[in-house]
């Protein structure tokens, strides 16, 4: 099992001082996973990003389906992987060739989508199927057009709290099994964005509540999780009494008190209590990605402390 930090383009690398290896082994750290954007990321990254996560378009899906929120250019590109149809396909596609010059051994890519005026609503208007449809024939569409119809390096569909792909349950997975067309594909499950699925209340809770469910699932299911990204969240009364508002400003402004409004939700907080290693040998994966922004005290601080809670 190899252990990653989670990094990113826009970070250069002075965090970890002049010898990034040194710094890295001495916290057990076996390399990054790097969030990548559209360009080829800076060559000082390759050797250190064992793995990569493609940029992460959160309302992509009006995009896709030609009714795009209206933004400036270059935050549509972010938003929404641009405002048609073509647009998203070519992004997406720019994005997998951009991340392809690290050669990395996985890349992750969110499997669930927000519609831009519902971020701050409780029930979404379109469900978990309709999204993962509109999924799978965006990305296989993508791979399609790649060489020999499969990606560069094997594609892990994450799971959100948004519709899409959840892993509360196995519906979303079989749904990809059936839907998705090429081979090199897999799942990353990220536990603290299923606590933001559950009424989680605290760290211990959240354990305890994903427990129950890792030990439900199926072996196929089980085997297809290379990577699990490795935080807690228990954000349930924030979730539960935040007030709901319509998109009642320019895009601009709107999207960043969404985006606050996301942080309270989605918290990423590293573990302290030492049961959080059962949620790892239930699932033995490959890689585990210690993704920790929402820390306080520092990140290599957290990842050390997180880390000595696993073997």
């Amino acid at each position: 099992m190899r252990h990653l930090l989670s990094h990113s383009v826009y970070q250069d690398m002075s965090l970890f001082g002049d010898d990034p290896w040194s710094t890295m082994s001495s916290i057990g750290c076996d390399g990054l996973e790097l969030l990548t954007a559209y360009d080829e990321p800076d060559p000082s990254f390759r050797g250190i990003a064992e793995s990569v996560h493609l940029p992460y378009a959160p309302d992509w899906l009006a995009a896709w389906e030609d009714r795009p929120v209206e933004m400036p250019a270059d935050m549509a590109v972010y938003h929404m992987y641009g405002t048609c149809r073509e647009e998203v396909l070519a992004n997406v596609t720019r994005a997998i060739d951009a991340a392809s010059s690290l050669s990395p051994a996985y890349g992750v890519f969110h499997a669930g989508n927000a519609d831009t005026p519902e971020i701050f609503h409780r029930r979404y208007s379109r469900d978990d199927s309709h999204v993962l449809s509109a999924l799978c024939e965006m990305i296989n569409s993508v791979v399609g057009a790649m060489p020999g119809g499969e990606p560069p390096f094997r594609i892990l569909l994450e799971n959100l709290w948004w519709p899409g792909l959840r892993l509360t349950d196995e519906s979303g997975f079989r749904f990809l099994d059936r839907r998705i067309e090429f081979s090199d594909w897999g799942i990353c499950l990220d536990t603290g964005h299923m606590m933001s699925c559950l009424p989680t209340v605290s760290e211990g809770d959240g354990i305890e509540r994903l427990s129950e469910i890792f030990s439900g699932y199926s072996r196929d299911l089980v085997d297809r999780i290379d990577t699990v990204h490795f935080h807690w969240s228990a954000s349930w009364e924030y979730r539960s009494t935040f007030p709901e508002r319509e998109m009642d400003a320019p895009a601009p402004e709107f999207i960043a008190d969404a985006n606050a409004h996301v942080m309270s939700i989605d918290r990423h907080l590293p573990f302290s209590d030492p049961r959080c290693a059962v949620l790892i040998e239930e699932l033995s994966p490959r890689y585990v990605t210690h993704e920790m922004p929402g820390s306080e005290t520092g990140v290599l601080e957290d990842f050390a402390k997180q880390r000595a809670l696993l073997p």
